[in-house]
């Protein structure tokens, strides 16, 4: 048994029709819906003020018509006496005519009522005026109705959008925060800012034209069937064929006159490409210029050929597709006319321009509707990407039964770690040392990443491929996230601050810590002299939006974070921006007092915090390569000595610019 499922859109599984009839969609599908009522009303009032133009209230009756007029409108008495007559002639009565032509219609009875109930239709001049304000109503209720609906269709696509964000923003931190470098995270950005509009984007459209154009189209259908069921039925099905017919030959056409555009881009690069052989073709003489110029030509004729034809096929289509609308055009104008000069079929002119109408007012739901899959084509690819970055799983994740990880209080050691980037390149590639407790490491490398690594492995940020990490005997991957990353905190001087206050970003949200807890970190770590010269002190709204700091304070404060949570294992990567004597002081001072009781890892951007580690690890190639104070190291190491060199160096810049 073969199964046939259809999948359904990407927008579709954020907006599925169901969804239509629920919240903000279900206010913009009722607001359109009103407003296309009252477009229609407004048609019909034009079709009973063209009636009263045209007939100018004239209606001519046999006496058993007449009878019958008696029974469905306003009782009328005969002109002349009681006497029996052939014919009756009525004038000056309003919307009467078109009450009499649509006495076999469903909406008969209504115009009757109306016209017996309201004496402004009863008679031309207040007709007119009457069906004018009404026409002006009904147009003005239903632009206001149909901004409604587009209002509610965008707070139906921000709310989604905004729930996309959200959801993004949680998977992003599910998938473990990372500083590595990785093409996906301009990706991220993009999806979330710019990706993000051209998913609200369509979201908007798709949730507006299933709302509006599907009523929309059958209220029409239905108000110009009512002019006459066989001649609207035959004009609809002639203009809906050609209709569809242009539509498609439209749309063959943009992809021939993208396969033409193509292929003459293609001439093009080769022309180009004759721009870059000066040289070659000067150096070898006349008979490689000749060549040169032969193959020059060719590829100009073809280059012409290729623009010529792909106009002349877009030019061919277009003409053909103008002269099919006109014929069809002709044949429903002539059909119409036909059908209004039969005297056997009750169609008049007011009921040709309803019908007309009508159906020109369904050509823009049928187009919004057969453009739909273009129009949302873009929010539909970004919809899938979201869906497909919704879909991963996070690299790191807490085992079934972790253990709660006590402070550190022996030693860490790296036993024979591998990792390798997103693009398989190896950072750590057998990585093994021990650092003991209470201890200054300071770790190196040539290549900064294979450092970095070895910082984002301790948080447990980043997952290693194979190998261990222990903390006290502890392997990293088997204690709980939570008491791992309050024991092992990273400080880096490119941490971001988020838009909020200085007491804000020093808490990061955890209100058990009192002001006075912040204050001493401050003190700490030589950032709460700098916050009281602040506008509002602790107060001060910082970050992208707010206050800008320096450098030196700016990790002064990322410091001040990290020692309010008191943890036994500090990762430090100092800013590579130069700071000034006084900022390079009181760092010095603030490492002297967050030292007591924890072990310190450092990535050295500073002279002066090699010195002051009791050791360094010097990583290549993704292994340990040397190991020792710094005084040792620039002695027994090439390595350290060339890193030294190059980052420390007084004259380095100076080779650098010259090579």
């Amino acid at each position: 048994m073969i199964v046939i499922t259809k999948h359904p859109h990407p927008l579709e599984r954020l907006v599925s029709r169901k969804m239509l009839f629920q919240g903000q969609a279900l206010r913009c599908l009722l607001w359109l819906t009103g407003g296309s009522i009252m477009l229609c009303l407004m048609l019909m009032f034009g079709w009973l003020m063209a009636s009263v133009l045209v007939d100018h209230g004239r209606l001519e009756l046999t006496a058993a018509e007449f009878k019958q007029l008696q029974s469905t409108a306003s009782p009328y008495e005969i002109p002349v006496g009681d006497e029996v007559i052939d014919n009756v002639e009525l004038a000056d009565r309003g919307i009467l005519p078109a009450v009499w032509q649509a006495r076999t219609c469903v909406c008969g009875k209504v115009l009757a009522a109306a016209h017996g109930r309201i004496q402004a239709l009863q008679r031309n001049s207040s007709a007119v005026t009457f069906l004018a304000v009404m026409i002006g109503l009904t147009g003005a209720l239903c632009a206001m109705m149909y901004s409604r609906g587009r209002t509610c269709a965008m707070r139906e696509a921000v709310g989604i959008t905004t729930a996309q964000r959200r959801a993004v923003h949680r998977q992003t931190l599910r998938l473990a925060p990372s500083a590595l470098p990785d093409h996906r995270n301009g990706e991220l950005r993009t999806l979330f800012s710019s990706d993000m509009d051209q998913l609200q984007e369509g979201l908007y459209y798709w949730t507006l034209r299933w709302a509006r154009e599907p009523v929309k189209l059958i209220l029409l259908a239905v108000l110009a069937i009512a002019t006459g069921p066989i001649v609207a039925g035959s004009v609809m099905l002639l203009l809906l064929g050609s209709w569809l017919l242009i539509a498609w030959q439209k749309q063959q056409g943009r992809a021939l006159r993208a396969l033409g555009k193509s292929r003459a881009e293609e001439k093009l690069r080769l022309l180009a490409e004759s721009l870059n052989t000066t040289r070659l073709v000067r150096g070898y003489g006349k008979e490689m210029e000749a060549f040169e110029d032969e193959q020059f030509q060719q590829h100009l004729a073809q280059l012409s050929q290729e623009t010529t034809q792909w106009m002349r096929q877009d030019w061919v289509q277009r003409w053909g597709l103008t002269m099919l609308a006109a014929f069809v055009g002709g044949v429903v104008l002539m059909f119409v006319g036909n059908q209004i000069l039969n005297p056997t079929r009750a169609f008049s002119l007011p009921s040709a321009i309803l019908l007309i109408l009508s159906i020109g007012c369904m050509h823009g739901p049928l187009r919004n509707l057969w453009n739909l899959p273009r129009d949302v084509a873009d929010g539909a690819r970004v919809s899938t990407r979201i869906e497909n970055y919704l879909g991963r799983t996070p690299h790191v994740g807490q085992a079934v039964g972790a253990k709660f990880l006590q402070p550190m209080a022996k030693s860490l050691i790296f036993d024979n770690v591998v990792f390798e980037g997103s693009d398989h390149e190896s950072l750590l590639n057998g990585c093994s040392f021990q650092v003991k407790a209470g201890t200054q490491v300071a770790v190196v490398s040539m290549d900064p990443w294979e450092a970095r690594t070895v910082a984002h492995l301790l948080p447990r940020f980043i997952e290693p491929k194979s190998g261990q990490i222990l903390i006290d005997g502890e392997d990293v991957a088997w204690v709980t996230l939570d008491s791992l990353r309050a024991e092992a905190i990273m400080v880096s001087a490119r941490d971001p601050f988020f838009t909020g206050t200085v007491l804000e970003n020093i808490r990061c949200g955890d209100t058990h810590y009192s002001l006075q807890d912040v204050t001493d970190a401050a003190k700490l770590t030589h950032a709460h002299n700098f916050i009281l010269k602040l506008p509002l002190g602790y107060e001060t709204v910082i970050g992208e939006h707010g206050e800008q700091l320096d450098p030196g304070q700016v990790f002064r404060l990322g410091l001040a974070r990290a020692v309010l949570r008191d943890p036994a294992l500090l990762i430090i990567e100092e800013p590579e921006e130069p700071m000034d004597e006084g900022a390079k002081s009181l760092l010095d001072d603030a490492y002297n007092r967050i030292r007591s009781g924890r072990t310190i890892i450092y990535l050295p951007h500073r002279m002066a915090t090699l010195r002051r580690a009791d050791e360094i690890i010097v990583l290549h190639k993704g292994q340990v390569a040397a190991m020792g104070n710094h005084a040792a190291l620039v002695k027994s190491s090439s390595i350290y000595a060339h890193w030294e060199y190059s980052n420390f160096n007084t004259f380095r810049h100076k080779v650098e610019a010259k090579t």
